[in-house]
């Protein structure tokens, strides 16, 4: 290896040390899945440049004396010292996280409220699913250090549902699999894709429903998020192109009322459309519950002419009898009955069926 070479080789290797110092200096220790399992990788990172400048040292040493190194020799020196700076700043966060593990799980075992086991995360093979997968598997088995390489391998496996049992990897162990996985499905060309589709896709709403506004602008909100996550910001070009299609989505009276609460000429943010939305929800639910409390209230008994008549409760009985019985009480108000029939009958004693049937002169 040439000269020319040995030295392009070292300036690879002093920017990527250059990037493990920025990431020092930017980290800050949280109690963070992500940062946590970001933070594991470098030791290896840090131990692989190690023996990529002892190498590199060799092949100098290598070269012929005449060749001028130019001060490569200390180069190399002053780098490696860096490196093993590098990696005790990295063991020294790790450690952090360790301490602050086990306070966690000494506070844990205090509580004697017993939770219930969760569920294994499992993938089906949608992308927009994998990275929210790979980051609680990751978290629940893959930095699980009371497993090993195969029971790993073993979880994994077992998540993986439909289409995704069938990926085959170069190697069958756990880094493969894994890594065949994120080959696959971390596809950020896919991912935003999919995301813009389901703004597109929305179903258009015709009536004033609260529930399905809602549903919405949760659908926008959650589709938003994951476009920011995969480092694509939005803008007022963005913002414009988004709220026309969304315009069209709602009801004639939300897009109605939405004209008039703009005051300005200017193009409306996509936010402004949202809060808007948000707003409009509140008011559609707070008439709803009015007309369902309004329609709760009993209505009282009244009579054909609107006047109040407890008298007319009578009629409402099933019971036949008792309803002629208070029929014919209402019709003889006023009216003797008689004393040996106890009939509203206009006739004299003397002519009363009953009195006639038990007459001696009868019989």
């Amino acid at each position: 290896m040439t000269i020319t070479e040995l030295y392009r080789k070292q300036t690879a290797y002093i920017n990527k040390l250059k990037k493990i110092e920025q990431f020092i200096n930017s980290f800050q220790v949280v109690d963070g899945t992500e940062d946590y399992i970001e933070l594991t990788s470098k030791p290896n990172s840090i131990i692989d440049i190690l023996k990529e400048l002892d190498n590199l040292q060799n092949e100098y040493c290598a070269l012929p004396d005449k060749i001028e190194l130019n001060n490569s020799l200390d180069i190399l020196s002053d780098m490696e010292e860096d490196t093993e700076k590098f990696k005790v700043s990295i063991l020294v966060f790790l450690s952090k996280y360790e301490h602050q593990k086990t306070e966690n799980s000494k506070l844990s075992t205090k509580s004697h409220i017993k939770l219930p086991d969760l569920p294994l995360p499992t993938f089906s093979g949608k992308f927009q699913e994998f990275e929210n997968f790979k980051t609680k598997f990751m978290s629940v088995i893959g930095n699980n250090y009371s497993l090993n390489v195969s029971q790993k391998l073993m979880y994994l496996k077992s998540a993986l549902k439909n289409e995704t049992a069938l990926i085959q990897s170069d190697q069958d162990n756990f880094d493969s699999l894994l890594k065949a996985l994120e080959n696959r499905y971390e596809n950020k060309r896919a991912l935003v894709d999919i995301h813009i589709a389901g703004i597109l896709s929305i179903n258009k709403l015709h009536n004033e429903n609260p529930t399905q506004i809602r549903s919405l602008i949760d659908a926008v909100r959650n589709q938003m998020r994951s476009l920011k996550n995969l480092k694509l910001e939005s803008n007022s070009l963005s913002d414009a192109i988004i709220l026309r299609v969304l315009n069209n989505k709602i009801d004639k009276e939300s897009q109605r009322l939405f004209q008039s609460s703009l005051t300005t000429t200017q193009v409306p943010s996509l936010q402004d459309f949202l809060s808007f939305s948000d707003l409009r929800c509140i008011q559609l639910e707070s008439v709803i519950k009015s007309d369902f409390a309004e329609k709760s209230i009993p209505k009282k008994n009244k009579s054909p002419s609107g006047v109040n008549n407890s008298r007319w409760k009578s009629f409402l009985t099933k019971d036949k009898n008792k309803t002629s019985t208070a029929v014919e009480s209402n019709l003889n108000q006023g009216q003797k009955a008689c004393v040996i029939c106890n009939k509203f009958k206009k006739h004299s004693v003397y002519n009363c069926e009953m009195f006639l049937n038990n007459s001696p002169l009868e019989r």
